[in-house]
């Protein structure tokens, strides 16, 4: 049988929201508006966007990381995990957040043996610092972190994506199968992409399951 690998966005995906924006709006009530609207309308790309975040907010470590753990994570992903696990099924997290607070919330949930690919988030005296270590010149939509590289580890899987965002759109066409919410289910429903759109993990253990019993 044939391996599936799931590739699986963090915020609002896994996390119950999404938590770099919570971070953001917290730090910046009056300024993040306009920049998060321009990332939306497509006029700034993810990198330049992260960039222009980063600039603007001055978090406290400490009350930020009571806010990160306050939103917590989706209740039903442990499940996802426990049945991906049962499967041999690979797990990858691919996010265009910060891994500050993804590191913060899997180890609470004792999850943090999952393999993550982030951004990277440098705490300083007066604030933050970012870095891009998965950017890619090359990246045809300039994103902070290109997560279609990370398919090339399975070269031989069936591709499933799991996501939300605006950020998760180039990768998810790039997979066999999709299951979107949000912003990424609306781009699947606008362009008429194959997809399944979900609220929590146990649809998505059903839907796998109904899959592949299906392809045996």
């Amino acid at each position: 049988m044939q391996t599936t690998a799931y590739f699986i966005d963090f915020d609002f995906t896994i996390s119950r929201g999404d938590v770099w924006d919570a971070i953001v709006k917290h730090c910046a009530p009056d300024l993040w508006q306009e920049v998060v609207a321009q990332y939306i309308r497509g006029e700034i790309t993810s990198r330049q966007y992260n960039l222009r975040i980063a600039e603007i907010i001055q978090p406290d470590k400490e009350e930020i990381t009571e806010l990160v753990l306050s939103i917590g994570i989706d209740p039903t992903f442990p499940d996802f995990v426990q049945w991906a696990t049962r499967r041999e099924s690979p797990l990858t997290v691919v996010s265009d957040g910060y891994d500050f607070y993804i590191d913060l919330l899997l180890r609470a949930a004792n999850l943090d043996f999952l393999p993550v690919f982030s951004n990277k988030m440098v705490w300083k005296k007066d604030g933050i610092d970012v870095e891009f270590p998965l950017y890619r010149a090359d990246c045809p939509v300039d994103m902070a972190h290109c997560k279609c590289q990370h398919f090339e580890k399975f070269p031989l899987a069936r591709h499933v994506y799991i996501g939300d965002g605006i950020s998760d759109i180039c990768a998810a066409t790039k997979c066999e199968t999709i299951y979107a919410k949000r912003n990424l289910l609306d781009h699947c429903v606008q362009n008429e992409i194959p997809h399944t759109s979900f609220e929590n993990y146990h649809q998505i253990i059903q839907a796998e399951e109904a899959l592949l019993v299906g392809t045996l």
